[in-house]
């Protein structure tokens, strides 16, 4: 399943609901190595703990970006963090966001470093994770084992802040070389 909602059995029909649109690359007859991310491609990014990095406008109106947690649920960004952080204060004024997820593997033996990313745009919602549910969610993906629980326990009782990012832009990439 793509998202909570039943009826979205691909991609496609789950970037319909949330009024995304996906943007192809042009290409001529030859062939490249740089094409779009395939679903299950997209699925394996946002599964994999590795981190996001937030893009935020300082006062000044200059970007900051900060390397961030996070967890794609129902086509929201999900992202904690202290509540006193520069980049929860920069969501509070303006709630303009990015978010890039990359991974870019090993040089091949042909000199090449194949990637995938997932670059996004849109407006964030800052609200208290009073519960810490969300601070929890996100320690269980990154730190497995019991050493996770232990984590989730030790932050216990900080304050802290949800970052929710729903996307307005949702773009893939990668980078596949023959060799």
């Amino acid at each position: 399943m793509y998202c909570s909602h039943l009826e979205c059995t691909s991609w496609e029909a789950c970037f319909g609901h949330l009024g995304l649109r996906r943007r192809t690359i042009a290409t001529d007859s030859t062939s490249t190595p740089v094409r779009t991310l395939t679903p299950q491609e997209i699925v394996h990014l946002l599964n994999l703990a590795i981190p996001a990095h937030l893009a935020t406008l300082d006062p000044a109106g200059f970007p900051r970006i900060t390397p961030i947690w996070f967890l794609w649920e129902d086509g929201v960004f999900y992202m904690s963090s202290g509540q006193e952080r520069r980049h929860v204060h920069d969501l509070a004024c303006d709630p303009r966001a990015g978010l890039s997820i990359a991974l870019e593997e090993s040089q091949t033996e042909a000199g090449n470093r194949p990637y995938r990313q997932i670059i996004v745009r849109g407006y964030a919602q800052v609200q208290p994770d009073t519960d810490e549910i969300w601070a929890h969610k996100l320690i269980l993906k990154y730190i497995t084992s019991p050493a996770g629980v232990l984590r989730a326990q030790q932050s216990a009782g900080k304050p802290l802040a949800v970052i929710a990012l729903r996307p307005e832009r949702f773009l893939t990439t990668g980078y596949f070389p023959a060799n």
